[in-house]
């Protein structure tokens, strides 16, 4: 049992960071080893440099080691950067654009301290950690942040070990900007697995909810519409699965043809909310007034900011 929630504010941002950890505050029995957030925001918030790196540490590592290591990777590759703060165990880089993603990424992730980039995107920032939505904003101050749209996650492990790399939202390594949480089990991952890497994609855990990032990653890449790749996943997706999907341009979600994993959202004119339970929704929006709609098995809808 996992819980996951989307917003998308419909008419500018609004306070992403404290609504989105308020409803996974509201579900966090559902999963108390792991909490995570996907936000989207405009590089006009002080990180120099067109895109965002953020790189999660080892525990114990030495940041400041890791900081000096990472930029110089970065001056050898070419790629111009500004090193931006450095928060719990996540340092954060303003990166110049570059064509190398998979090679800077690569690069970074073998340092000594590194345990992973958790994001790299024009928009996109990932935050993860164990614990729950009040012990990562101790840490990483995500209250603060104000957006359009944003995705997140409390995990509870069932197919895998507890750490921070398999812990969710998932990034599409070397994708930039998308990004996934999901709740259920795929049924068909391995084979997929092994088809997108003999396409040359990577994987770095063996969580299968990142197959649905990169599924997803490839698609758009290809050119094809969000809500086209939605559709598309329901026919080659196996499994009891209920996932939220974002980009710079919007969210969706997908659900199995069972539809045992729940989902229940709320749309007005200001906002789209998506949870596990209503509960979560409930912590936005009070109003009883308003009603709550629960998709239906096999549905899949997306809205463009």
């Amino acid at each position: 049992m996992c819980g996951i929630a989307g917003i998308m504010y419909k008419k500018g941002p609004g306070p992403l960071g404290r609504d989105l950890l308020d409803m996974l505050d509201a579900i966090k029995h559902r999963g108390l080893d792991s909490t995570g957030v996907a936000v989207y925001q405009h590089r006009g918030n002080g990180h120099a440099g067109a895109l965002m790196m953020t790189v999660g540490l080892e525990p114990g590592a030495d940041a400041r080691a890791a900081q000096v290591a990472v930029s110089g990777v970065l001056e050898d590759l070419g790629v111009a950067s500004h090193f931006t703060a450095v928060k719990g165990t996540i340092l954060e880089f303003g990166v110049a654009p570059t064509d190398a993603l998979r090679i800077l990424s690569d690069r970074v992730e073998a340092l000594p301290g590194v345990q992973e980039i958790l994001s790299l995107g024009e928009e996109l920032q990932v935050i993860k950690d164990l614990g729950t939505a009040s012990d990562i904003d101790r840490l990483y101050e995500i209250a603060k942040v104000e957006s359009s749209h944003g995705i997140g996650h409390v995990r509870l492990a069932t197919e895998s070990c507890v750490d921070r790399s398999r812990a969710h939202p998932f990034w599409a390594y070397s994708f930039k900007d998308v990004a996934i949480v999901h709740n259920g089990q795929l049924t068909n991952y391995h084979n997929l697995r092994r088809k997108f890497q003999a396409l040359g994609y990577r994987f770095r855990t063996d969580n299968d909810s990142e197959l649905i990032a990169v599924y997803t990653a490839h698609y758009l890449a290809a050119g094809e519409d969000l809500q086209d790749i939605l559709e598309r996943s329901r026919g080659d997706l196996d499994g009891s699965y209920t996932f939220l999907v974002s980009s710079p341009h919007g969210l969706g979600y997908a659900k199995d043809a069972l539809g045992a994993k729940p989902l229940v959202e709320i749309e007005t004119d200001d906002v789209v909310l998506l949870a596990s339970e209503e509960v979560a929704l409930r912590r936005i929006i009070p109003d009883e007034g308003i009603s709550v709609v629960e998709p239906a098995p096999s549905e899949v809808k997306t809205w463009r900011n």
